[in-house]
C-alpha cells in the first residue's frame, strides 16, 4: 500500500504566494495581437503569522510576510537548511550568517 502524502504548514514568500493565488482576466488586445490581462483579485491566505522570520519552501528566500499554506513536503524545494534540500538551486547560505 502506498503511503499517503502528509500535509504540513509551510512558509511561502510574497512572490511565491502571488504566483499561485492571483486571478487574471483578459482585458483587451494590443496592436500585435497579444492578449492583455488585468488583475481581478488575490486570494487571502488562511494562515498567517506576521513578523516571523522563515524560509520560503518554494524559492528559499527569507520572508517575514507570515504566509503559511498546507503543502506536501515532497513537492517543495526548500524544507530545511541542510545540504540535501539546497542542492536544487544555487543559494548562498552565507547570507544568513550575522556579521
Amino acid at each position: 500500500m502506498a503511503a499517503k502524502p502528509s500535509l504540513r504548514l509551510l512558509a511561502l514568500c510574497e512572490l511565491c504566494w502571488l504566483e499561485g493565488h492571483t486571478n487574471w482576466e483578459p482585458e483587451s488586445m494590443d496592436e500585435s495581437g497579444h492578449i492583455l490581462m488585468k488583475l481581478v483579485g488575490v486570494d487571502t491566505p488562511e494562515v498567517t503569522n506576521f513578523g516571523v522570520v522563515d524560509m520560503c519552501c518554494m524559492c528559499g528566500s527569507i520572508t517575514i510576510c507570515g504566509i503559511y499554506q498546507m503543502m506536501d513536503p515532497n513537492k517543495v524545494y526548500f524544507l530545511d537548511e541542510n545540504e540535501e534540500s539546497l542542492e536544487r538551486f544555487e543559494f548562498d547560505i552565507g547570507i544568513l550568517d550575522e556579521d
